[in-house]
């Protein structure tokens, strides 16, 4: 591995240098695997380091488990399943799942700058979730290239219930920010950075995306679409075989088939809101097949 640089924030070599600013002092082998690590002494500052204090898994003691639930958190197993199955302690789960959720939000920002989704077609919509009672709706506006099926972005928003248990929940917790807009606006956002210059975005009828597509991405081209029933005389065994939006209903029937979390079932659904787009970034990695590097 070769060090440009010295991890000492106030060390002049931290930013830099060209000659070799370092003298290696040993070794230590670590617990996880049993391969010796070398280590190395600033000759400016004196400070000790080893070649893994640049590795994003630096002091962690079980990094062999990252990549594992990176792969099986996206899989339909629910959290306390896979921290019997790895043998860790739950706690243990919660921050490397947290860990690769920071990773897989790093790697997506930068492919979007990089230019990696430039794209002519995308699907927007929403879908809805709870958070720990039917009485906390939320709800996630998510974008998705029509021709890939790769997520574009996925963010998180609260909401009022609606229907017959609206005045039960307005009883009991009160009324909630309905952060729906914003969240959809950070969504188009993204759409912008990856749109070409004839994008076309199809979305279903609901009447405040246009306004929010015209405000966020003013250069493209707004498609409304509906469902279409199956009629008496259709003898497919499609609801829908002229599905607009296929791409992005299919994205979100896996989102539920994938997230444990998504599952509407009461043991395994989402506590915190935070945590659900945590998972929603690192699903998006998942989905788009990142590698990341932990």
């Amino acid at each position: 591995m070769r060090i440009e640089k010295c991890p000492n924030v106030q060390c002049e070599c931290h930013l830099g240098v060209s000659e070799r600013f370092y003298s290696k002092k040993g070794y230590y082998v670590t617990k996880w695997n049993a391969q010796p690590v070398s280590r190395y002494r600033c000759r400016y500052c004196g400070i000790y380091f080893s070649s893994h204090t640049f590795k994003n898994h630096y002091r962690q003691k079980k990094p062999y488990l990252n990549q594992e639930v990176y792969r099986w958190y996206n899989s339909s197993v629910t959290q306390r399943r896979l921290a019997l199955n790895l043998g860790i302690n739950r706690k243990t789960l919660v921050r490397k799942f947290l860990f690769m959720a920071h990773l897989a939000k790093e790697e997506h920002q930068r492919r979007i700058k990089a230019g990696y989704f430039k794209s002519a077609h995308i699907q927007f919509d929403e879908m809805e979730t709870f958070e720990h009672t039917r009485l906390k709706p939320l709800s996630i506006p998510l974008a998705v290239r029509a021709r890939t099926g790769q997520i574009i972005g996925a963010s998180v928003a609260t909401m009022n219930c609606k229907g017959p248990l609206a005045a039960i929940s307005r009883q009991k917790y009160g009324v909630r920010v309905d952060t729906r807009q914003s969240a959809s606006q950070s969504v188009l956002e993204l759409v912008e950075q990856c749109s070409k210059k004839d994008i076309r975005v199809v979305t279903d009828n609901k009447q405040e995306y246009g306004g929010l597509i015209k405000k966020c991405v003013p250069h493209a081209k707004h498609e409304k679409t509906h469902r279409q029933c199956k009629s008496a005389g259709d003898k497919s065994d499609r609801r829908n075989k002229n599905d607009k939006m296929f791409t992005l209903n299919a994205s979100a029937a896996k989102i539920r088939h994938d997230l444990s979390r998504m599952a509407r079932r009461v043991w395994v659904t989402t506590k915190k809101p935070e945590y659900l787009q945590a998972h929603l970034d690192l699903y998006i990695a998942y989905n788009n097949k990142y590698e990341l590097a932990a």
